[in-house]
């Protein structure tokens, strides 16, 4: 079935840039922006059926750009070095050394042994730990992490709650699996390297309308969303969809401090990477302060991130067993989605060629003016949290950025508005397992059935419409123009 799927995908996209090729330019467009226009529609079907892997598509614009007399390789190509890339791919080493010396699962392990001693509060303990790693770490590997100490939390609730009904069983598997899914997923809302479409929409922003959006900026704008969101989605999973009410054992904390006990002290590795990682959080939150000291005027979060993983590379582990560096190239190979990095390249090289032939001015003009930007923005912030319910959140930032901020544009608003609107509503897919990899992951335990799930993420969805749509309206204007 998958196959038929993707053959359907990769047909429809050539016969889309065909037909879109052969039919007159439209009037008002250039010459240009009608070539982009059909390769815009072959990226963003390839991107929405995945007929072809995602990065491939991101390779398009290197590839057509020139041919199609759109751009020459040297503005096709320059996106994909675009400094978000860069903070990105330090963020990502970053996160690879974390992982590596297994910090991020103490740091989990501190925080889950310390919540309540009831069902519901456990939840909130995983909620919590996957939020704050996903701030740094991919929530895929977040997730990965903390779902096998979730499946052992489990299994220990089961053989030692005494009187534990059925249903109020099922009912703490169902919403602590889920809530490591959603934790991580909220969690990474909340910083520029937390998820894909944070970055893709600093990166979009700086390149077409020279606004730099920076890591305490977004900060200011994602932690109260990701504040907001998080005891909402705890409140909705263990008190309206599976509500919990029950008492945890002394065993299942037992569990927790066994788990913690395993990893024995703080090796002198994992003391290097936090020192690295905090001194590296700390110079993000402090970057506007930086620039004003001699020399540093052309500091940027992408050359902290770069800095600290040299740092990381070049430090000594001072480990007996794993000698070398704390991070060593092989580690690179193996750990950084290379993958995700060529896809901010091609979705950044495809939005400078809308703006550039002048595409998103005449996709802009097609909508009546008038219109209420809070309109706007729900209309906006609605379709894209169940249209990333089926496709990946990188492309579909990728596809509609260009088009909403020339929308904006045409109606008068500063474009800033309904972009933050499209990458933030991009992170929000809550209902079925290929919204995102989390979702997938937890799913992949075999103890979640996809109306469950569904019943859970269509309300998730429907409190992620009213509040990204307010962020973005009040926030971000406030926090970000």
């Amino acid at each position: 079935m998958q196959r038929v799927s993707d053959n359907l995908g990769f047909y429809l996209g050539l016969g889309s840039l065909a037909l879109v090729l052969l039919m007159p330019t439209p009037e008002g467009l250039s010459p240009e922006g009608h070539r982009t226009a059909a390769l815009f529609l072959l990226m963003g079907i390839w991107w929405a059926t995945e007929a072809v892997p995602v990065a491939v598509t991101a390779l398009v614009p290197l590839a057509l750009f020139p041919i199609f007399g759109i751009s020459d390789i040297q503005s096709a190509a320059s996106p994909y070095a675009n400094k978000i890339v860069y903070l990105f791919f330090g963020g990502f080493l970053i996160a690879t050394a974390i992982q590596k010396w297994n910090l991020h699962k103490r740091i989990a392990l501190i925080v889950l042994e310390s919540v309540g001693s009831n069902g519901a509060s456990l939840v909130g303990g995983f909620m919590l730990t996957a939020a704050f790693i996903s701030m740094w770490v991919m929530n895929t590997s977040t997730t990965i992490m903390l779902l096998p100490i979730g499946l052992a939390v489990i299994t220990v609730v089961k053989d030692t709650v005494t009187g534990l009904s059925e249903k109020q069983f099922n009912n703490f598997q169902l919403a602590l699996l889920l809530g490591i899914a959603y934790g991580a997923t909220i969690g990474g809302m909340s910083t520029l390297i937390g998820t894909g479409p944070n970055g893709m929409l600093a990166g979009f922003m700086s390149d077409n309308y020279n606004l730099d959006i920076s890591f305490t900026d977004w900060m200011l704008v994602g932690v109260p969303l990701s504040a907001t969101m998080l005891p909402i989605c705890w409140f909705v999973l263990t008190k309206i969809i599976f509500p919990i009410s029950f008492e945890t054992s002394p065993e299942t904390r037992s569990l927790l401090h066994d788990l913690k006990k395993d990893l024995g002290k703080f090796s002198g590795a994992e003391v290097r990477v936090f020192f690295i990682f905090v001194l590296t959080a700390l110079a993000w939150l402090s970057r506007s302060a930086l620039d004003n000291i001699p020399g540093l005027t052309y500091l940027s979060d992408a050359g902290i991130a770069m800095i600290s993983a040299l740092v990381l590379f070049l430090m000594p582990s001072g480990d007996s067993e794993k000698k070398g560096s704390l991070l060593d190239w092989k580690d690179a190979q193996e750990n950084v989605p290379w993958g995700l990095l060529v896809l901010f390249g091609g979705g950044l090289s495809l939005a400078n060629a809308v703006q550039s032939t002048g595409l998103a001015i005449w996709l802009g003009n097609l909508i009546p003016g008038g219109i209420s930007i809070v309109l706007i923005v729900i209309l906006v912030v609605t379709m894209i949290i169940f249209l990333t319910e089926l496709t990946s959140n990188m492309a579909t930032t990728a596809t509609f950025l260009p088009v909403v901020a020339a929308i904006a544009l045409q109606s008068n608003f500063d474009p800033l508005l309904v972009t933050a609107a499209v990458a933030i509503a991009a992170s929000c897919a809550f209902m079925l397992p290929v919204a995102t990899p989390p979702n997938a992951i937890v799913f992949g335990s075999g103890l979640i059935k996809v109306p469950q799930m569904a019943r859970a993420g269509f309300l998730l969805n429907l409190v992620g419409i009213v509040l990204v749509s307010i962020v973005a309206v009040f926030l971000v204007p406030a926090i970000l123009l």
